[in-house]
């Protein structure tokens, strides 16, 4: 059975869950929402900021703050389960929404998972200004982390679909999606 797999890449704050819930709503079938996040907050505590898991470093003498992400030989294992996980998802019939932040070569990962899959890669980007907004208005992420993975997200990534979170609402984007894809 061929599942819908729609994988939402961006920058922390770009507004990847925001418009995972409203296409969650507008399509016609059932997706279930799976979150980087998530599979990272089942991680240990201890692995947080150790070098086993994953670790954010301010970066020094930077003005505005950045900060670098470094992922750890824990964290990765984690990650890479969690791309399995999906692929074991999809494998039994389910339609998938992915958040995902993509820094290296985890395109090629998914592509091979979910070769017997509709797979989607859709870019989710705000401007740096919007997106920064965002992260300082969460209140759960380090500042500095929208800015560091800014020009990386996208580096490794060809996209099928693109959508602009600063330009529309959620809502309009998950209508594009859903009317692009067929969901």
């Amino acid at each position: 059975m061929r599942s819908k797999v729609v994988i939402l890449n961006g920058t922390s704050s770009a507004g990847k869950t925001t418009l995972a819930r409203a296409l969650q709503a507008v399509a016609e079938q059932p997706f279930l929402h799976v979150q980087m996040d998530t599979f990272l907050e089942m991680m240990p505590l201890r692995y947080a900021h150790h070098p086993e898991g994953l670790r954010i470093l301010p970066l020094e003498g930077i003005d505005p703050p950045e900060v670098m992400i470094k992922t750890g030989p824990y964290a990765a294992r984690v990650l890479r389960g969690m791309r399995h996980a999906i692929a074991a998802m999809a494998n039994e019939g389910l339609n998938l929404i992915v958040d995902d932040v993509m820094l290296d070569k985890e395109q090629d990962e998914y592509q091979a998972l979910l070769a017997s899959h509709d797979v989607t890669f859709v870019k989710v980007y705000a401007t740096l200004e919007a997106s920064e907004r965002r992260e300082v208005a969460r209140g759960d992420r380090e500042i500095g982390q929208v800015r560091w993975q800014y020009g990386r997200v996208h580096a490794h990534v060809h996209y099928d679909l693109e959508v602009d979170t600063t330009a529309s609402t959620p809502e309009t984007c998950a209508r594009f999606l859903t009317a692009a894809l067929n969901l």
